[in-house]
Order: structure tokens, then sequence, then C-alpha cells
């Protein structure tokens, strides 16, 4: 794909921080936060690409989006989320991953079938433009006015005001929370700032999968993941084990990956049992949990998903 010389070709996506709702609630914008996975968008006047939070091209994996360059100007870079939605309309990340995990070239009508949009909440470069330096409020009202109209692709609203009130109607709506973003934010590419604020209603993180037990009557299934996260110092830490929420696809795409991954070493201070498989630390999870007491270990744990579009080496503690 070819880029004239003022558009950018590689943007790592501005990320949020974890807290609460802002006091001061009237120098902020709220917006939902959905269940799916970070995606920007180049179109350069005849092509487009999409890319993953992790710099990976992943157009093929959306052909519905191909011809949405058309509902923008000469050139665009825009940011925002790609989700699936199941047959109660709801986001549903079980049913994007299997979307994520297409390789090229392997598309099939059932995978077509699973629906998929492109929520879109940023515009970073428009018409031979960088505006990534431009105010949040401003960049929103410059992507509302192109008045985007695809199948698959839209611009959910924005709101204004308390965010404990929109932070009700996500709560009653049931989604993943709500992320606060300061009206007079820039857009600061691979940083995570705090101009904008991620406040979740589901409990959920991501962790490295550091190691596997087999079930109990097969070795063609997922018994548990042991999980790990790294701290300050770099080191990983153990913060316990996942072993429901294994659907048939997830059985046999973990233990296709995980087998691969085998090794005798323990990554944790910890001792396990004899049938525990340790892997290198290479794949993400997706969980979700009940408890968390102090960061130590996790309570009522499901996964939900393998998080291809992160580096085990973003999972700090730290940042959770």
């Amino acid at each position: 794909m070819n880029f004239n010389e003022n558009m950018p070709s590689k943007i790592q996506p501005m990320l949020a921080k974890i807290g609460n709702l802002p006091k001061d609630y009237e120098n902020w914008a709220y917006e939902f936060k959905w269940d799916g996975i970070r995606a920007i968008m180049y179109w350069n006047g005849k092509n487009i690409k999409i890319e993953s939070r992790n710099l990976l091209d992943i157009t093929f994996r959306y052909p519905e989006l191909t011809d949405l360059g058309k509902s923008f100007g000469e050139n665009v870079i825009v940011d925002g989320e790609i989700i699936a939605i199941d047959n109660a309309g709801k986001p549903n990340f079980s049913k994007l991953q299997q979307r994520m995990l297409i390789s090229e070239n392997k598309l099939t009508k059932s995978l077509l079938s699973i629906k998929i949009y492109y929520y879109l909440f940023d515009i970073l470069f428009f018409n031979n433009k960088n505006i990534m330096n431009q105010q949040y409020e401003t960049r929103r009202r410059t992507l509302e006015a192109l008045k985007i109209n695809h199948s698959f692709c839209r611009v959910p609203p924005n709101f204004k005001g308390k965010g404990n009130v929109i932070m009700s109607v996500a709560r009653k709506h049931e989604l993943e929370g709500v992320v606060c973003k300061k009206l007079n934010s820039v857009y600061l590419p691979g940083k995570r700032s705090d101009d904008w604020i991620k406040v979740k209603i589901i409990k959920s993180a991501e962790f490295i999968i550091c190691g596997f037990k087999y079930g109990k009557t097969s070795k063609d299934r997922i018994g548990s993941l042991q999980l790990g996260a790294y701290n300050a110092g770099n080191k990983l830490i153990y913060v316990g084990a996942v072993g429901t929420g294994f659907d048939v696809v997830a059985h046999k795409l973990l233990l296709g990956k995980l087998e691969a991954e085998k090794t005798e070493v323990n990554p944790f201070e910890e001792r396990f049992d004899k049938n525990v498989n340790f892997v290198k630390p290479r794949y993400v999870a997706q969980v979700e949990y009940r408890r968390w007491p102090e960061k130590k270990i996790l309570q009522q744990a499901s996964y939900k998903g393998l998080r291809l579009d992160k580096s085990p080496n973003e999972i700090n503690l730290e940042e959770m």
C-alpha cells in the first residue's frame, strides 16, 4: 500500500489507563467500552489497510470493510474497535475470536456469517493533514461530519455530562464499561495517558498463559490455564488459574498452540503439581473474574478468548 509523504504508515493506538470516573465531569466526554479489538484503518484514496494494535495487517479477515474507503475523502486514518454481534445483538468476543484466527484465504461462509461492525471513535489524518495534535473534541466533530453510511461501520455517539449517568446506561445494557476522554486531549500514539480513562463494569483483564493442564478425562481438552503477569521488575508473577469458559473451538485452538510451546522451565516461584505443563510465555488470554483480592489470586475466573492482538510484554500488573 502506497502512502503520500505526509501520511503516517504505522500508528500505534493511544491507550487508556484504568481508573474511576473523573470528578470534573464537565471537562470530559464519555464513550461506551465495547468487547472487541482495537483497529486502525488507513485509506490512501485507492485501497484500505486495517491494522491491529500490534501493527499486524488484518484487512483480509474483514472483507465487509474493503469498500469503506469510499465513505471518506482523499485519504484518511481512523481509529476504532471491531466487534462481533451475537444472536441477541450484543458484542461477543468469543465470536470475534473466530475471525481473529483466520489465516489469509481461509474465509468460509460459516465464518462470514459472524456479523461484525467497525465502531469508529477517532480520526487521526484527513485529506492530507495530520490532525492528531488537534483536541479530541475537534477531531470528533470532524469524524461525525463525515456522516458515514456503511452497512458494517458506525460512529457510536459520545456523551457529555455526569459520568455516573452514562455508567448506569452501560450497566443496564450489560456493556463492558465506559471510556472517559478529556475534551482538550491530543492523540498520543502508543502512549497510555491520564487523558483517557477506562472505567470497567465487567471485571476483566488480559493475562499471560504460562502453563496448562489437560482435562481429567481427555487430552483433547483443556482442564485449566496457569496465568501470570509481569511486575515492575519484569518478573512473571503467578495470578491464578482459569478452568471454565472453554468451548469446543477453544479446546482445539489452545491445545494446538500450547502443546508446541511446552518447556520444562517453571517461570514462577510457586511449585506446581506434576500435571501442569509449562509453556513459553507467548500467548495472552482474556479473562473475566469475580474477585482479585490485592491482585494476588484470581477468584471465579472464566476464559473469554486468546488476544492475538496483544503482546505478553504489555501485560503488566502496574497497569491493571
